[in-house]
């Protein structure tokens, strides 16, 4: 989706639990934070995919090697019990019952919107001949025989021919919502497990074969890849090689771990 620290952030969520319960809210607070803000990072991580809610990562920036990688694993540990927790379950319902399509609702029959239709084309054609009363000879000669021809053409096969095709819009209608339901249940089934191993297996794709020797260069301001292939590598595989070698590989055997206790 979007480009983001994933590592980094896991980094700065798992500072939470490095510390007594008692002290997690001034560690909150000392990171920019909010428990709230916390928590809809994680839900939309583990439900709309990997992207930057634009959490801080000065804490983990400030880590040894060694030390982004424990707190980097542990940042996926506590994913793990967060997305068990009553709270995720909730938010992901929430989420679940937004993304729902809604059927189609009529409030009339076919026959009773071809009627209304007809009604309401019936009183357009007679407010267009009261109009053209007032116009110029000439001009009203040629209105009138528009006006004729449109009358002439609500004949019996017209009629039918304009209420099969509402009944056809209606079916297409009905077969458009039966397949965006079917979606729904795929992409938001009932138990999250499905879409959180779907969004694991995206991290574990992303982070795959970074090369963390790449070299850098400064260029226009800012530092770019000396490889061109590099530089044109998505947002998610610059995170990774930012986050460093220590931090990713710890974060992806956490990951792995945590997909194979979700059956893949």
């Amino acid at each position: 989706m979007r480009g983001m620290k994933h590592a980094l952030r896991i980094a700065v969520l798992a500072v939470l639990i490095t510390v007594p319960v008692a002290a997690q809210e001034n560690v909150v607070a000392q990171l920019g934070l909010t428990a709230d803000a916390v928590k809809e990072a994680i839900g939309t991580l583990l439900t709309a995919g990997i992207f930057n809610p634009g959490l801080p990562a000065r804490a983990f920036k400030a880590l040894s090697p060694t030390a982004r990688g424990q707190v980097a694993a542990a940042g996926v540990q506590w994913l793990k019990a967060y997305a068990s927790s009553p709270d995720f379950k909730r938010q992901y319902m929430k989420l679940r019952n937004a993304r729902k399509p809604e059927a189609q609702a009529y409030d009339t029959t076919p026959e009773q919107e071809l009627q209304k239709a007809l009604e309401e084309q019936k009183a357009q054609l007679e407010q267009a001949r009261k109009s053209i009363a007032m116009l110029p000879p000439e001009q009203r000669k040629a209105m009138e025989e528009s006006l004729a021809r449109a009358g002439a053409m609500d004949t019996p096969e017209m009629r039918k021919m304009r209420l099969d095709g509402i009944k056809a819009e209606r079916a297409q209608r009905t077969t458009q919502y039966q397949q965006e339901l079917a979606n729904w249940t795929k992409d938001y089934p009932e138990n999250p497990n499905p879409l959180i191993a779907k969004r694991l297996r995206e991290f574990l794709d992303l982070s795959a074969g970074v090369d963390f020797a790449a070299q850098l260069k400064s260029q226009n301001g800012r530092m770019v890849f000396e490889n061109p292939a590099y530089e044109s590598k998505g947002a998610q595989w610059k995170m990774c090689f930012r986050a460093g070698r220590e931090a990713t590989t710890a974060a992806r055997a956490a990951v792995q771990a945590w997909l194979k206790e979700l059956g893949g």
